[in-house]
């Protein structure tokens, strides 16, 4: 009886060791920028989930001043967007799925950022 439970626990821990293996995870690291703005993204992905987080930052003088700053983040499978009223020159990115279709890690993230009347547009490559 005891072989058979210590049969049983090994072969337990045996299939959990394997099957973390099979796991594809991945991080890549994506980074651009415009002439006014830069960003940086961190995506964590594995096989249908993506978790990103990241920052677009303004290169400019006078970040108190950009007013309503309004940005778009679009990838193959994903788009981040939203506006701010008073970013301090700095623009967090959080952005999630499960059950998801993942960004491929040799496709750019596009971003276009709009304040003032002025507009930046570049994008996010792996690096």
């Amino acid at each position: 009886m005891k072989r058979k439970f210590l049969f049983l626990g090994l072969m337990s821990i045996l299939l959990l060791v394997l099957g973390s293996c099979g796991s594809k995870e991945e991080s890549v690291r994506f980074e651009g920028e415009g002439d006014q703005w830069k960003a940086l993204y961190l995506l964590n992905k594995g096989e249908n989930t993506e978790n990103g987080q990241g920052s677009i930052i303004y290169k400019g003088k006078d970040k108190e001043k950009l007013g309503k700053v309004s940005y778009v983040v679009e990838g193959e499978t994903s788009k981040l967007s939203g506006t701010d009223d008073e970013t301090g020159g700095k623009i967090n990115l959080n952005g999630g799925c499960s059950g998801c279709a993942t960004q491929s890690s040799s496709a750019p993230f596009h971003v276009t950022i709009k304040w003032n009347g002025k507009e930046d547009k570049f994008d996010l490559k792996a690096k």
